[in-house]
């Protein structure tokens, strides 16, 4: 499928100065393509209405922060870039917006034609990503308690635990946790949380809930504390906190 040839203007935005500016350099090495700007601190938002690109490159991070904002990237199609896609996590940046995915094992050929399929209205996703997110088609998904239950079996909590963090019985959390493993083909919690994190179910790095402080060992405690986020589990934990 032909693409258009003209100048397209590309800003890219991720928190690694390292792979921002491998980025950039490809970007720079394309006849087609424009770079107006990079960015890796501060809000990604304030950075993207900033510069007047008509494709964005932004990390997998990035990308969530300025799909998720307000009105969106108001000027600009985003493409993520990350070194891998689970299946879950390529299937929400598209239901948010993105219009491209791109891993950073890409060659600088993909890169340009991404980026022009994008800036011409398309979509651009990796082979090998769709491969993944075919592969999981019509497989079952996790329930929002099902997600936040295994964001806290990801940190260690025993069954109490659990119960004690989401209000909930002890059973309550056995009957969850064997559907999560049906679900996901696991045998046991610590299979279940590598699945969910290769396909992403759970981010890779993200933040341990909030009731992890109390009951995960001290050094991921105050690593997590350090980091001051509040994750996708621990905001799904607080809004269930109700008897079941």
């Amino acid at each position: 499928m032909s693409t258009t040839a003209r100048r397209l203007s590309v800003g890219v935005l991720h928190e690694s100065v390292v792979i921002q500016q491998g980025l950039a350099a490809l970007v720079g090495r394309s006849g087609n393509l424009q770079l107006v700007a990079t960015a890796g601190i501060g809000s990604p938002t304030v950075a993207a209405d900033l510069l007047p690109a008509h494709v964005l490159l932004a990390s997998h991070g990035f990308a969530l922060e300025l799909l998720d904002g307000p009105e969106g990237p108001r000027h600009a199609a985003v493409i993520a870039v990350a070194p891998h896609f689970g299946d879950e996590a390529a299937r929400a940046l598209i239901r948010r917006g993105a219009r491209g995915l791109l891993l950073l094992s890409m060659t600088a050929d993909e890169l340009e034609q991404a980026v022009l399929r994008v800036g011409a209205g398309l979509r651009h996703i990796t082979p090998s990503v769709a491969a993944v997110m075919a592969e999981h088609l019509g497989a079952p998904g996790l329930t929002c308690r099902e997600v936040a239950l295994l964001e806290l079996l990801s940190c260690g909590m025993t069954n109490k635990a659990i119960a004690r963090t989401l209000q909930i019985s002890d059973g309550t959390v056995k009957t969850h946790a064997r559907s999560i493993f049906s679900k996901l083909g696991a045998n046991n919690r610590t299979q279940a949380v590598a699945v969910a994190r290769r396909r992403g179910i759970l981010r890779h790095g993200a933040d341990l809930p909030a009731g992890c402080l109390e009951e995960a060992p001290a050094g991921r405690a105050a690593a997590s504390r350090s980091a001051g986020s509040t994750t996708l589990g621990l905001q799904l934990a607080r809004s269930m906190s109700v008897p079941a």
